[in-house]
Parts: structure tokens; sequence; C-alpha cells
């Protein structure tokens, strides 16, 4: 029956993909990032400059600076930023994952699963979106297999709830291994949690699921699925807040709900925003690298999963083929901001959007 209605779904709204849509290109000049913006961090803390860029999520306010979180999925942990005006300066960088796992994380770590090379070494937190529900900030692991090794590392099956302190120079973490409870017990999405992402010779059939973007409305968390994408209909994953962070190690005691998302044929989700009227502002790409599919915009509704483009954003305008759209903010009124994996410290554009 599920599949039936995710054939409706795609056929029904196949009219309203991006590629018809409007091309969204940058208005004015590129934001600055001031120097301190980190990627990888080694053991002795030296750290590369970010070019892993992969989520970014800011804090609301009337007017002046905006506390944000940016993450970069090759370092362990995120990173306080202030947006004043078109200047990011970069702040604090908090620690998710650490070199072990942490202890006081909740309920049960996830086994092995079915990652082509099985368990691979505990070490970055793969952070692919953070998501801001006053007054904390959220962040998540891809919670897959790793896209090039085929591994699977404990430290990417995290979620965080981050709470910044007073003097806005770091934060305490709390961290629950339940969002892969609520992933494996999603209908439709369930039985692809922790397969291979890209096609391997030899190796096992492709139908990962990771995520890659993340929201807070209400009392209420949404995983937005990267892969898998059936029929045209990418996923969100909804879950209570309260029940995945509760105290110890016992499995999430909600139930799931899976929410359709028709964004056109091997699209998936790269990242979400919650705005101020409830909706998300979805920003969706290729579930697999090499793919020809547009990186695009869409409103959507809940809990019904109704979409709306807005627009395909175009290719940046530089030397590097690579970049590629990962993370988005709202600005204000018909105002957004991307971040671009694969660029020097995100290549933060500002995009005019008009959102109905």
């Amino acid at each position: 029956m599920m599949r039936r209605s995710l054939l409706t779904l795609a056929s029904g709204l196949a009219l309203l993909s991006p590629a018809g849509a409007q091309v969204l290109r940058p208005v004015g000049q590129p934001y600055t990032v001031a120097p301190g913006l980190m990627g990888e961090v080694n053991k002795k803390g030296e750290g590369k400059p970010a070019e892993d860029v992969s989520g970014i999520a800011c804090a609301p306010a009337p007017s002046g600076p905006r506390t944000c979180m940016v993450v970069d999925d090759e370092a362990a942990g995120a990173q306080f930023v202030t947006l004043d005006g078109t200047t990011l300066k970069p702040g604090a960088i908090v620690d998710i994952a650490g070199r072990k796992p942490p202890k006081a994380a909740v309920g049960a770590p996830p086994t092995t699963g079915d990652c082509t090379l099985g368990q691979g070494a505990y070490r970055e937190l793969d952070g692919e979106a953070v998501a801001y529900a006053a007054p904390d900030f959220y962040v998540t692991g891809s919670h897959g297999c790793s896209r090039r090794g085929r591994e699977f590392k404990l430290s990417t099956a995290l979620l965080a709830r981050l709470h910044p302190d007073a003097a806005g120079t770091g934060a305490s973490v709390e961290t629950t291994y339940r969002l892969g409870d609520a992933l494996r017990a999603a209908d439709t999405v369930g039985p692809y949690v922790l397969k291979d992402l890209e096609p391997r010779e030899g190796g096992k059939p492709l139908s990962g699921l990771n995520v890659e973007g993340l929201a807070v409305v209400g009392d209420t968390l949404y995983a937005g699925l990267r892969a898998p994408v059936l029929d045209g209909a990418a996923f969100l994953v909804s879950v209570p807040v309260a029940p995945l962070f509760a105290p110890g190690d016992g499995p999430l005691a909600a139930k799931p709900v899976t929410i359709p998302l028709a964004l056109g044929p091997d699209a998936g989700i790269r990242d979400l925003t919650a705005l101020p009227d409830g909706r998300l502002l979805v920003l969706s790409g290729p579930t697999r690298n090499g793919l020809s599919v547009p990186y695009g915009l869409f409103l959507a509704e809940l809990p019904s999963g109704k979409v709306t483009p807005l627009g395909t954003i175009a290719p940046l305008d530089d030397d590097d083929a690579r970049s590629k759209p990962e993370g988005i903010v709202r600005l204000g009124p018909g105002r957004v901001l991307v971040v671009f994996d694969s660029a020097l410290n995100g290549a933060p554009r500002e995009y005019a959007v008009a959102i109905p």
C-alpha cells in the first residue's frame, strides 16, 4: 500500500519538479568568513581549514548579530559562528564525538549493520546537519555507512543537543543513539539502515540510508534523508524530541512517522530549515555522487508533506566544479543563505527566494 501511495504521490506532483522552476543565482558579493573556521582537528589540536561544510543553523534575532552553528563532516563536533551582516566570525569549537564513544550517551549503540567492510574506526562525527530550537542547537551524524570506505563508524550514529552557555564560548552536550532507533523502526525506510550508499563491484546491493537534514518544530524532530529515494519521493522521519534524550540505555519509547516528499527522481534531502510558521524549507540534491540531478529548494508543509518548488540553485561561478549546496538558513523574508561543500569555508552565498 505504501509503495502504491508513493507512485501516486510522485506522478501527481511530477510537474512540481524544480527542473521547471526558476534558476536561483547569488545576489550581492560572497559573504566574508573571518579566519578560524575549522574542519578536521588532529590529536594535537591542530586543525585544517573547513572545506567540507555540511550544515548551518542560526538562532533568530530581531536585529544585529546572530548566533549560529556550523558543521564540517570531517570534524568531531561543531563550531559556533556569529553572523554579523555579511560576515561570519568563527567562534568556539564544541567536541561532540570525542576520541571514544561518550559514556553519557543515552540509548544503546547500534550493531554494525550491513556495511560491506563492517566495523570501522571510531573517528569523525560525520556531522551532516544542524537545527535550532530555542534555546538549543541539535547536530546529527550521518547514521549511515561511510560513502567511500563502506564501513560502519559508531561515531556517526550520534545525535547531539547543545545548550550554549551564557557567554557563547561553549555548550553543554547531550548525546543519544536513539535517532538510529527511530530510523530502523520507521515505515518504508527502516530496511535501508546501515547498507552501502554507493555502488561497489562485488559489494552488497546499493540501498543505504543516510541523514543529511535536520529540523526541530515545536516538540518534534525531523530527520531529512538523502537516501533512499523511492518512486521520486524522499523522506522525513519525525519523532518527539523528549524520548530521544530520556535518561537510560533503553530503546526509543516512541513511534516514528515517515513523511514522503515528492522531490523528483534521485533527488534526496540535503538540508532542512524550519520557517517561523512551522513549514520547512528543503534543500534537495542528488542521492549519489555523479548523478545529473539539480540542487533545488522546496517548501514543505507539515504533517502532510505537500511540497512547492521554489527554484533550482545554479552552480557557483568559480574554478571548483566540485562545490555543491549542503546547508541553508533563512536570513529574513525572501532571503536565504546557502553554504557549499568542497569549497573553502563553505563559500556562503545569499539568494533571493520568493516563499509563498
